[in-house]
């Protein structure tokens, strides 16, 4: 499945300067991004660039109303969209956003934040998608759509080099290994130290080490057929922490480090993650236009980190989270001609996921009342997942249209799960093998008014799921170790229009999603003030709020994007939410922002014959929020904004030479902020003012 909507590109023709006509596949089939009837968000490879963005998480203040959680691990990848989100924290549940890569499922959470070095577009889906990508795009869905190997000659070197000692390098090539076959090959790496100094340890934390590589093939030796074949390789080893201590009265002298971006960790924390992949898709077109579509993946994702639990230079207490998951997809669709009357895709889908870890919590010699005891949670569990889906229009006039479709899924899970607690406070369970089976039907529907040919309103309704499972973690209690699935239903309205010969977009949408059994993880707090790991179905809730998005072209070398959205996401029921008898009945759901803007102006023009010059400057702002649903002083994160820039040369189609700042006023923005299981009031804070040089040569 894929998505996309017009960010700020724009292509200029000296006689008609316009914006750029976004060509999408959110339907399965090409068409503008003007003409279909969904909130989508495309963002092309020319404004990743411009924004600085790596890797996904930091397109994060770009894109509205959605929100990359506590980010303070790549291997978390929490990501939240209207108010909705979470991460898969244990083998035993899913995340509520589905990211693709090529209509590849990534899978677990730990491999969302992708890099986005050969990137074309990234595609943002908004609202529940369960018709066309199935269970757990009950939030939404994105797909990173990569590069594709050409008949052309060509090669690049990018290098970047900044403050904290950023060094990164990366070469590109593109080759025709025959007249049918065509092949691509990237390597990057990246280093940067941290912007978070360990004092007990004299070290840096939060930094970069990251490897990349990808070599793709494409085939198209057979008349109407395409063949695209690609391996792809990330790897991230890094120093960092999950939070540090905030500054609380007689926390102070006990972290020894009270100010924003310095700890004072025994723990000798790290974070690694592996990531692979193959993909293998093909595309074929008959001779009346049907187009046979087949896509294959086969991933794996494996991650491993060490955690300061107690956050100051005692012994007291680590914990070690790992993961390893593979997975196999397959799907297959086939896509009508776009006709007079209506158009249509039938698919079928299959998953297999094969998910296991060993993650331990170890006390030390300060814990009392069991120093050096641990508990340990290995667990395996299994995923099988097939769909068959129909999805279409039907247009009943030139203006009138109807959008409709329906997926039938079946589910099958089970998990083998054990706790060996010796410190006292968890559960021992030799051995827990449950199972599950969901068959579910997923709807949609909607109706379409084309008002001229530039103006579109649209409504729609449609049904969202999210699979059930078990709280595989760190637990007390075997009282809500499963957990039932959640569902969703969307309505929305919306208008996309396009004015002043094609120089302004102007798109909007409104939405009210309603939920049942909707899942929560939290830490509850307990009586001797610290807090203890819960996963439940809270009950109820309602998000709904208003999305605009603006592109202006206001002169030939000067455009203007703009994008807003106001959310309310809380809890309508969450009975003994807190525990000990409270309630979380209209709380707001965490990581849920209700105002969120940004703006970016870029500018370019010739400087000379074969040169020029460009600039680029955004603003993001975040409404205040809070990080765990019961609403509290220590869990709320205030309000904050970020600018950044870019100004740069390109001379002779060859080299791009460009200057680049994130955080230009250097703010101290905290992003996350909570209670430790010990009790310790914990956070993180967004980077620090970051700047630097890059430098790409183009070898055509």
């Amino acid at each position: 499945m894929s998505s996309i909507y017009s960010s700020v590109a724009w292509s200029q023709n000296t006689k008609d300067p316009a914006l750029e006509e976004i060509v999408v596949t959110a339907q399965m089939r090409d068409e503008s991004a003007q003409s279909i009837p969904i909130a989508i968000g495309t963002y092309n490879k020319k404004f990743i660039d411009q924004v600085g963005a790596n890797s996904l998480s930091e397109m994060e203040s770009a894109i509205p109303n959605i929100n990359f959680g506590a980010g303070d691990r790549n291997t978390r990848g929490e990501i939240a969209i209207r108010g909705i989100g979470d991460y898969s924290r244990n083998i035993g549940t899913n995340a509520r956003v589905a990211v693709y890569i090529d209509g590849v499922l990534t899978g677990r959470s730990s491999s969302f934040d992708q890099s986005l070095l050969d990137v074309a577009h990234v595609e943002v889906l908004r609202g529940p998608q369960g018709t066309l990508a199935g269970a757990n795009a009950v939030a939404g869905a994105i797909n990173i759509i990569t590069q594709k190997p050409d008949d052309s000659v060509n090669a690049e070197l990018l290098i970047n080099t900044g403050n904290y000692d950023l060094h990164s390098l990366t070469g590109k090539i593109n080759l025709p290994i025959s007249a049918d076959l065509f092949a691509s090959l990237l390597i990057g790496t990246t280093q940067q130290d941290g912007y978070v100094s360990n004092i007990t340890l004299d070290r840096d934390l939060q930094g970069v080490n990251r490897d990349v590589a990808k070599l793709k093939f494409r085939y198209v030796g057979v008349e109407n057929l395409t063949l695209d074949v690609g391996f792809d390789y990330l790897k991230d080893d890094d120093k960092s922490t999950n939070a540090e201590a905030l500054a609380n009265g007689s926390f102070n002298g006990f972290t020894l480090a009270s100010e924003p971006f310095v700890v004072a960790h025994n723990a000798d924390e790290f974070e690694q993650r592996e990531l692979k992949g193959i993909t293998i898709g093909a595309s074929y077109e008959t001779p009346e236009n049907f187009r046979w579509t087949s896509i294959t993946g086969i991933r794996t994702n494996e991650f491993s980190e060490l955690s300061e639990e107690d956050y100051s230079p005692l012994d007291v207490a680590i914990s070690l989270f790992d993961e390893e998951s593979d997975q196999f997809s397959q799907e297959f669709r086939l896509a009508s001609p776009k006709g007079e009357r209506g158009d249509y895709v039938i698919g079928a889908y299959f998953l297999e996921q094969d998910i296991s870890t060993q993650r331990s919590a170890i006390t030390g010699v300060m814990f009392r009342p069991a120093p050096n005891k641990s508990v340990q949670t290995p667990a395996t569990s299994d995923v099988q997942s097939a769909s068959l889906y129909l999805h279409g229009n039907y247009y009943f006039t030139q203006k009138w249209s109807m959008t409709s479709g329906l997926r039938y899924m079946h589910e099958a899970k089970n998990i083998d799960y054990s706790s060996i607690d010796t410190t006292g406070l968890f559960i021992n369970v030799s051995h827990i093998n449950d199972q599950k089976t969901f068959d579910k039907l997923l709807p949609k529907f909607g109706v379409n008014f084309q008002f001229s040919p530039n103006v579109l309103f649209y409504t729609s309704i449609a049904r969202g799921y999210k699979s059930g499972g078990w709280n595989a973690d760190f637990i007390t209690t075997l009282e809500n170790f499963q957990f039932d699935p959640e569902y969703a239903i969307n309505y929305e309205v919306g208008a996309k229009s396009l004015f002043f010969d094609k120089r302004l977009t102007l798109n909007v949408a409104g939405f009210v999603t309603k939920f049942d059994d909707f899942q929560v993880f939290q830490f509850v707090p307990t009586e001797s003030s610290g807090t203890v790991l819960s996963l439940t179905n809270a009950g109820k809730v309602t998000t709904q709020g208003v999305e605009l998005d603006i592109n202006m072209l206001l002169m030939d070398h000067l455009s203007v994007s703009f994008n807003t959205a106001y959310t309310q996401a809380k809890f309508d029921e969450f009975k003994s939410g807190g525990g000990l008898g409270v309630d979380y009945d209209n709380n707001y759901l965490p990581y849920a922002p209700e105002h969120s803007y940004f703006v970016a102006i870029d500018y370019s023009r010739p400087l000379f014959r074969q040169a020029e010059i460009y600039g680029h400057i955004d603003y993001g702002y975040t409404g205040d929020y809070f990080s765990n649903p019961n609403n509290t002083q220590a869990n709320t994160i205030p309000d904050y904004f970020s600018a950044n820039a870019r100004f740069g040369i390109n001379i002779d189609t060859h080299w791009d030479i460009a200057l680049w700042v994130k955080n230009i006023t250097d703010e101290t923005n905290l992003r996350q902020s909570s209670v430790s299981f010990l009790g310790v009031p914990r956070g993180l804070y967004n980077p620090q003012r970051t700047y630097g040089l890059a430098i790409n040569y183009a070898f055509k």
